[in-house]
């Protein structure tokens, strides 16, 4: 039966043209959930995963993740009911593996920003948002040209990693983590930047066009780096209905760097390349809490796509 589902995307579509129709979730799966109340109906898979302290996914949240894969149809007042029903079905088999108060346990789900009709029962339950999703459109009639590099900007220079730089991309990486772990989204693990910088070797041997790099004085102090959108290794990042775009995964400023408009110039030259290239969207995640990058990446045309809403621990004290 897809009516529910049908309905759910006939819904998401008005609001978010850009992403793609969900699958309708298969009710023999032993983490199918329905739950009917007052006009309204909500449906979906639970998963657990558990994940390894030492692996490389440990840094994307919690070590233990409670998910939910929604689907909702109805009046709003239905949907609102609804929803709120299946998220204390949830909690309560939560409730049956999870111990009160550790963080190392989360409950998340991703939905779509627009659809605001959903944030009531998830805050009620306790839910917050804790990332966003973000799209920017190649820009109509672009006339970008690709940028020369190596380049000079702002008195340091601009260009391409090597993978001879994998351990400092990684160094950066890690803090630009350990800055984020504030906001409760990503988790700064031992060997952080010694694991990035294995990931950074890799993929610079086969795309070694993917990296930026500012270096001042014989330092890093700076990088964006993309990969394609389907290759994006962080979870419950959306699909969208168009393919061919990228994810712009990293951008990192040294403090001693930040202020005076460096990070915007270097972020730009990476949208001068992608857009040049015929790139027709690039995608990219920030921390709803942190107070710099919400309006930081509206200025350089992001705007949100979908939401992530966690509860971390997946039970309070």
């Amino acid at each position: 039966m897809t009516e529910v589902t049908d309905a759910h995307n006939a819904r998401v579509r008005a609001v978010e043209p850009l992403l793609r129709d969900a699958p309708a979730p298969d009710a023999a799966d032993p983490g199918y959930i329905r739950v009917e109340a007052s006009g309204g109906v909500a449906e979906g898979v639970l998963r657990f995963t558990e994940v390894a302290p030492d692996s490389p996914d440990a840094v994307w949240g919690a070590l233990r993740r409670h998910t939910a894969d929604v689907r909702v149809a109805g009046t709003e007042a239905g949907i609102r009911a609804s929803l709120g029903g299946l998220l204390d079905a949830w909690l309560d088999r939560v409730r049956r593996v999870e111990r009160a108060g550790d963080g190392d346990s989360s409950m998340r789900l991703v939905l779509p920003t627009r659809d605001i009709a959903l944030a009531a029962p998830l805050l009620a339950k306790g839910f917050a948002p804790v990332g966003i999703h973000a799209v920017r459109q190649l820009p109509r009639a672009s006339a970008a040209s690709a940028p020369a590099v190596p380049s000079e900007l702002d008195g340091a220079v601009v260009r391409r990693a090597t993978a001879d730089d994998a351990d400092e991309l990684g160094r950066m990486d890690a803090e630009l983590l350990e800055l984020d772990a504030h906001f409760g989204g990503v988790t700064l693990r031992p060997g952080a930047a010694r694991t990035f910088a294995g990931e950074y070797r890799e993929r610079l041997r086969r795309a070694p066009d993917t990296t930026w790099v500012l270096e001042r004085e014989g330092r890093l102090t700076g990088l964006v780096h993309v990969m394609p959108d389907d290759g994006d290794a962080e979870p419950d990042s959306p699909v969208l209905a168009a393919g061919g775009g990228q994810c712009l995964v990293v951008m990192y400023l040294d403090p001693a760097e930040r202020g005076a408009g460096t990070g915007a110039r270097l972020v730009s030259l990476a949208h001068d390349a992608l857009d040049a290239a015929g790139t027709p969207y690039t995608v990219l995640s920030y921390a709803v809490p942190n107070p710099r990058s919400g309006p930081f990446w509206a200025r350089m045309g992001y705007r949100p796509l979908v939401t992530e809403w966690q509860r971390r621990p997946a039970l309070f004290d």
